[in-house]
């Protein structure tokens, strides 16, 4: 039977044990927050990739427009993993890059923020590939000759509230797609406006592996040049729900005959295609649907 003096000892131990640890938890917290630091851009660093290069890990890089007005005429290679790249002030700053290159490269880049910048005039406007739980949030991406956003071979990234228009090149082959998923898992897609790229304006994509268990939710996808969302070889296993889809030139949610068991719901989709080659919602293969609002479809039970 345990005495008071036993039921002392092991609550005074359980206290002691408490307090280490939380002891712990401050200095490790202490650390951190002592040893990240916050690089200014123009302030001390006259370009973008100049603070990159500068940055560690946990660090934060701020980036106002220049005073003059003037883009920053510079191709951004972010080169170190958690790192917060963000742009502040009443304006967007510009990351203009005169139709080459690469505007913001995340390629084998982990846990990476970027916010509020507005990029364009590249080849790609942003491109994640192999990158992992990076963070796109409200940028604006137009111009680029190929793609706005590319994710390839790219897992658990959060791309949200950005606006990705006009994109691609009407010179043969047509090329630009807003925001494009190859070979990439597990990825969130939303809020985000997706307009009048010259080819889709979100695809997936399973080029060598399946791109899978990805997310399309809560983004507003209009006036494409041919599908507004679309699912091509090998993307199976997505969910597709509650965005808004409307006057794309073909289809507006596309389901090709390689992708199956993707959940399509409550999605409104209007004034897609011709109704007759192109629909609102197009289904070639074995998927679900449920709630979802359009006119025209391949298939019964679609629309409802």
């Amino acid at each position: 039977m345990k005495t008071s003096k036993d039921k002392f000892s092991i609550t005074a131990l359980l206290l002691t044990f408490v307090g280490v640890f939380f002891i712990g938890i401050v200095i490790v917290v202490g650390i951190v927050f002592f040893n990240q630091k916050t690089l200014m851009v123009p302030d001390e660093f006259p370009e973008i990739q100049d603070a990159v290069d500068a940055a560690v890990e946990g660090d934060i890089i701020l980036v106002k427009p220049k005073e003059d007005g003037t883009p920053y005429e510079e191709n951004v290679e972010i080169n170190t993993d958690n790192i917060k790249l963000i742009g502040v002030g009443k304006e967007k700053p510009v990351l203009d890059g005169g139709g080459a290159g690469l505007g913001m490269d995340l390629s084998d880049r982990s846990d990476v923020l970027v916010k509020n910048f507005r990029i364009q005039n590249f080849d790609d406007g942003m491109e994640l590939k192999q990158a992992t739980s990076n963070k796109i949030i409200g940028n604006t991406v137009n111009g680029s000759t190929f793609d706005g956003i590319h994710l390839g071979n790219a897992v658990k990234n959060l791309i949200k509230g950005n606006v990705v228009f006009e994109n691609g090149s009407d010179l043969p082959p047509l090329t630009g797609i807003g925001i494009a998923l190859v070979d990439s898992n597990s990825n969130l897609i939303t809020g985000n406006i997706v307009e009048r790229n010259m080819e889709h304006g979100i695809r997936l994509l399973g080029e060598f592996q399946d791109s899978t268990s990805n997310m399309v939710k809560g983004n507003t996808v209009k006036g494409n040049g041919v599908d507004g969302i679309t699912l091509e070889v090998r993307s199976d296993e997505n969910m597709i729900i509650g965005n808004t889809v409307e006057e794309n030139v073909e289809d507006g949610i596309s389901l090709s005959a390689d992708s199956n068991e993707n959940n399509v719901f409550v999605n409104r989709a209007f004034g897609n295609g011709d109704g007759i080659t192109f629909f609102d919602i197009n289904d070639q293969d074995a998927n679900n649907f449920k709630g979802n609002k359009c006119d025209t479809s391949n298939q019964p039970n679609i629309c409802n």
